[in-house]
């Protein structure tokens, strides 16, 4: 009996100087991963892991300034970015960026290290004729996301398959529109081609972007002041397709140029196929050089190599994944050089092997 007390009480006093001296566990340090870069002034997120059920903070500093702060959230009640690990210990945050920044999430007085994301200018670009329109001149007009001030803007215009730049300036945005614009002087006149390469600012982690080409007709001496009117849907038809090269399909320039598209100009004045594409659904693409194409005349363009001469035009492609026309079903479609859709041609079987639209 009194062996038994004894132990009894010694097994308590064991447990208990356990209980005493035994730490409780620290809290598991946080991690946060997200994107290396943002395209625009566009939300984004962030993951990450804490202890589950957990509140992790949001700690943020734009890049350049290193003034970390807790990022603020107007539309809460707390006014602060917090998150709660689930049951996995797993987190989510959404947030906005007008710069590069760093972040970080802290758990307690548990800091996670630092990530770091960038802002990639997502640009607006187009050209516009100057009113009155004088010979040579165009307005070029620019807005960025995010909408940063100080940005190098280098304008350049088409010449062949190079560019050459045209104009310099840095983005001030009108508060307004938060467009910047600049003059265009000396241009060539007719039909030009132009883009835009914006600069990024390292200090403050945003990257440069180069815009989508923008169209313009120039004025000139002896060139109308208004471009003349595009060619309507329907003007140009496709009236042919031998989309399964005869014979076997062996990747051979003579087999890859037994495929072909025919288009025909179905109005009766010539019609100059500069930049207007034939294009499959998988998105192969070709793209006209400049070609005028005669009244009621057509125009081949074969899947192989050749020499470009009369009427017959040349893709360039090569071997078995040169063949562009699936042979069991497919859409051809033409578009100017505007990007509008001018025609389309689908077949949905193997035979013949031909459609002529």
């Amino acid at each position: 009996m009194i062996s038994r007390l004894v132990t009894k009480a010694v097994v308590i006093g064991v447990a208990a100087t356990f209980a005493i001296a035994a730490p409780a566990s620290a809290a598991a340090t946080p991690t946060l991963s997200g994107p290396a870069e943002v395209l625009g002034f566009a939300e984004f997120e962030m993951t990450g892991t804490a202890d589950p059920g957990t509140t992790v903070d949001l700690w943020e500093t734009s890049i350049g300034w290193n003034n970390w702060e807790r990022a603020r959230d107007w539309t809460t009640a707390a006014g602060y970015v917090s998150a709660t690990a689930d049951a996995s210990g797993k987190f989510t945050i959404k947030r906005f960026l007008d710069s590069g920044f760093y972040f970080r999430v802290q758990q307690g007085d548990v800091q996670s290290e630092r990530i770091t994301v960038k802002a990639r200018i997502d640009p607006t670009f187009w050209v516009s004729r100057p009113s009155p329109v004088v010979n040579g001149q165009a307005i070029a007009g620019i807005s960025v996301l995010p909408n940063q001030p100080g940005l190098k803007v280098q304008v350049q215009r088409k010449s062949g398959s190079s560019w050459v730049n045209v104009k310099s300036f840095d983005t001030d945005p009108d508060e307004k529109t938060g467009n910047t614009l600049s003059t265009l002087t000396g241009q060539p006149s007719g039909d030009q081609t132009f883009r835009a390469v914006i600069s990024g600012d390292d200090s403050n982690g945003v990257l440069g972007a180069t815009s989508a080409e923008a169209k313009q007709w120039i004025a000139g001496a002896g060139t109308p002041t208004t471009p003349p009117p595009s060619p309507a849907v329907g003007t140009v038809k496709f009236t042919g397709i031998q989309y399964d090269s005869p014979g076997v399909d062996t990747g051979s320039n003579g087999s890859l140029n037994t495929e072909w598209a025919k288009l025909t100009n179905t109005t009766k004045s010539a019609i100059n196929l500069k930049g207007w594409t034939v294009r499959d659904q998988a998105k192969i693409i070709y793209t006209f050089p400049s070609y005028n194409l005669a009244a009621g005349a057509s125009v081949f363009i074969r899947s192989g190599k050749g020499t470009n001469a009369g009427n017959q035009r040349y893709w360039g492609r090569a071997g078995k994944v040169g063949y562009v026309w699936n042979n069991n079903g497919e859409q051809a479609t033409l578009r100017n050089a505007a990007g509008t859709n001018i025609d389309a041609c689908v077949w949905k079987t193997v035979s013949p092997g031909y459609t002529a639209c």
